[in-house]
């Protein structure tokens, strides 16, 4: 079907749907596009919910199942006045402390938006030529890659979906949920992602920094004050909510550093999409899946591989890798327990399933899509909590 589109009104698309610019000017989440440009055709997947915003009068070529029902015309700009004063402020500041270079950003609350909001500051700061990174630590819903994975990589072109943007560096945790010590392990990784990204980038401007919703509880709470502290982020931008006391407390131990600027949003912003747990699950098989249909079952020599898993030393505020003893371990229900396979010096290879172990023959199944030259480096296994089917469905847990 063919929509025209006023200036500045915001057509809300839900997908599946493809879009195409056949003549004017419209904006997402701030990358510009228009009919002119070579890229002037949108694919919007499922269980999200982008805007387009029309910079000129507009007319796109909408291909969905049911367009009625997955398109919204608002009257209005769904970038509010916050978000746009917000992204003045942390872009004036950029440029008038060019020698404190790179300035960390981080979201922080548990509505929706905080991706979105990313995406437009990244595509705002790439227009003003600098330089940056995107760090993703929401294990449940990755953006550049895998569930139970958190990545960080270069903002080389603007963005609006995950496929505009590929992970330089990647830190395997095994779970879509920080709990007992992953709220640790998953903060110092977090911090070790953006210390590599910044010894390769050294020209970086800024670093935004992507969090997940994990705020109720006490166990909320200790794990976004761990986060903070070791993160140590310039700015937080406060998705402000009275009725959540967690946020009230991790908003009043971020204030105790004095030179970190916290960015509140008062206001809802009743045009980003909410996703279900249904549509949240649904995502995460399908990442699953796009990454496992390549995968193959292969066999490889146990030999002197280690089998290790992720642990915290509270006393030393360290992550350590604790070896796992084989006898133990098969007899647990460790079967499709998604896996990281590591060099000697821990550095990741691939992340497969393991099928089985066979102690009396000495080797292991998997899936995976390691070729020979990987294979040898294997030296050892990193054995996550969740279960899949090679389909990328939910199989239960593994607990070590």
């Amino acid at each position: 079907m063919i929509k025209e589109l006023k200036k500045d009104n915001t057509l809300l698309v839900k997908g599946p749907t493809r879009i195409e610019v056949m003549e004017g000017f419209v904006e997402i989440f701030g990358k510009e596009i228009s009919s002119e440009h070579k890229e002037r055709t949108l694919i919007i997947p499922s269980a999200t919910r982008y805007p387009l915003y029309a910079i000129q009068n507009s007319k796109l070529q909408i291909t969905a199942n049911n367009p009625e029902e997955n398109l919204e015309v608002v009257k209005d700009n769904s970038v509010s006045k916050e978000w746009q004063d917000i992204k003045d402020t942390i872009l004036n500041y950029i440029i008038s402390n060019r020698n404190e270079v790179p300035v960390k950003i981080m979201t922080l609350g548990i509505s929706s938006g905080k991706t979105a909001l990313i995406k437009y500051l990244a595509n705002n700061l790439l227009k003003e030529d600098l330089k940056g990174g995107y760090l993703d630590s929401d294990l449940g819903q990755q953006i550049m890659y895998l569930p139970t994975t958190i990545n960080i990589g270069e903002i080389k072109n603007p963005i609006f979906s995950g496929e505009h943007i590929n992970p330089e560096f990647t830190q395997f945790i095994g779970a879509t949920f920080p709990k007992g010590n992953l709220k640790f392990i998953v903060s110092h990784s977090c911090k070790d992602l953006i210390d590599n990204y910044v010894k390769k980038h050294k020209e970086t401007d800024f670093i935004l920094i992507d969090s997940d919703g994990w705020i109720k509880t006490e166990a909320g709470i200790i794990y976004k004050n761990f986060f903070i502290n070791a993160i140590d982020p310039d700015f937080i931008i406060l998705f402000q909510d009275e009725e959540i006391e967690e946020l009230k407390e991790i908003e009043k131990n971020a204030k105790s550093k004095k030179k970190r600027k916290i960015l509140i949003i008062k206001e809802k912003n009743d045009y980003f999409y909410e996703r279900s747990k249904e549509e949240r699950r649904f995502l995460r098989q399908s990442q699953f899946s796009k990454i496992l249909v390549d995968y193959r079952k292969m066999t490889i020599p146990l030999n002197d591989i280690k089998f290790v898993k992720h642990d915290y030393n509270e006393e030393e505020d360290k992550l350590i890798e604790t070896e796992i003893n084989l006898n133990e371990l098969v007899r647990l229900p460790y079967h499709y327990v998604i896996i990281a396979l590591l060099t000697k010096r821990s550095k990741l290879i691939k992340i497969g399933l393991l099928f089985s172990i066979n102690l009396d023959k000495e080797y292991i199944l998997l899936f995976s899509e390691l070729n020979y030259k990987e294979q040898i480096k294997v030296k050892k296994i990193l054995v996550g909590s969740l279960r899949l089917s090679t389909k990328g469905n939910h199989q239960g847990y593994l607990y070590l």
